[in-house]
């Protein structure tokens, strides 16, 4: 699915800030005035806390409350543990961290700060309605098989990192020896690979810090687009989840020669290697990238290398930029 920073949909005009030494009478009458839920306090440029309203005029309207609360500094009225998400986190992951908080704050707004200040706000009607769309856009070009995002998710995915001059990187993911495996087991069985294989990635890019993105172009072809920083391990951490697990589409008698038995397409019995992965990684880091295209066309030239290695593998572009300009292997 499409990765969208909770920073890109947050409100920074339509929420009103207060200081700590902000008396209560003032956020009442600032409720009255304005058609605003919350009212984000702040310390200097740090959150201090958050007000919601209904929370606020409850609070006021049990007894004594009003007399208790009104000439108190806001301090006695907010929650100083209101949730605090940095701008860079992609809205999917803030609404599961969101909708996992106690029954009382589920709806409080969420606040957002970049560069460990504060931003701006956002609420959970808008975080919901965002997070709708993404799913019915990304349903639409889903991959029926594995339903995740196809090719147009995954070109817009890479627009959008190349325009926010992201330094990220691309792993282009296929399996080995995968068409022997459907002549040998049937497509039912290749068909539970694949989604085993979209599994696996869906694993290892949940356990990613950063925003990671996983989609399948089709087949046994799938791409994970990461931060830079992040793709050996990445790969290293597919390879060996893969791994462990794929045996278990294999039979005994397969895994204990450890190949396959079949024609090849001349109908000539072979021995083919058992189901492995390869990864190809394209990334920034080294060199600017201006498209998707670009980046596909290199990948392709390292997917003939490193499915020349045996068993699963993986291989990053390390191509410098030279004084004159040119490009060269590393």
């Amino acid at each position: 699915m499409k990765s969208i920073k909770i920073g890109d949909i947050c409100s920074e005009n339509r929420v009103v800030t207060v200081p700590v030494s902000t008396k209560t009478k003032t956020l009442v009458d600032i409720f009255n005035r304005n058609n605003i839920q919350s009212i984000v306090v702040l310390k200097e440029e740090q959150t201090a806390g958050l007000v919601m309203r209904d929370k606020l005029f409850y609070r006021l309207g049990s007894r004594f409350g009003y007399n208790l609360y009104m000439q108190k500094n806001v301090e006695a009225v907010m929650d100083s543990e209101p949730l605090i998400i940095d701008f860079e986190e992609s809205i999917l992951k803030v609404s599961k961290i969101a909708m996992k908080r106690p029954q009382e704050k589920i709806y409080d707004s969420i606040i957002i700060t970049k560069n460990d200040k504060y931003y701006g706000i956002l609420s959970i009607k808008d975080l919901l309605i965002e997070v709708s769309e993404l799913k019915i856009e990304t349903a639409k070009n889903a991959n029926p098989l594995t339903g995740l995002p196809g090719n147009l998710s995954i070109e817009s995915e890479i627009k959008e990192r190349i325009r926010r001059e992201e330094k990220f990187s691309v792993l282009y993911l296929d399996l080995d020896n995968f068409k022997a495996y459907n002549d040998s087991y049937g497509y039912r069985k290749g068909d539970q690979v694949i989604n085993y294989t979209a599994e696996v990635l869906n694993n290892c890019a949940q356990k990613m810090v950063t925003n990671t993105f996983v989609g399948h172009i089709g087949g046994d072809d799938f791409v994970i687009i990461t931060a830079a920083e992040d793709d050996q391990y990445l790969a290293e951490v597919i390879i060996e989840e893969f791994d462990r697990g794929i045996r278990n589409f294999f039979k005994n008698k397969d895994l204990l020669r450890g190949y396959i038995v079949c024609l090849d397409r001349q109908h000539q019995i072979v021995n083919t290697p058992l189901t492995s992965i390869s990864i190809a990684i394209v990334s920034n880091s080294d060199r600017k990238l201006k498209n998707h295209l670009e980046i596909s066309d290199r990948a392709a030239e390292l997917k003939k290398k490193v499915k020349e290695m045996p068993g699963s593998n993986f291989i990053k572009d390390r191509r410098m930029k030279t004084t004159n300009g040119e490009f060269e292997l590393c």
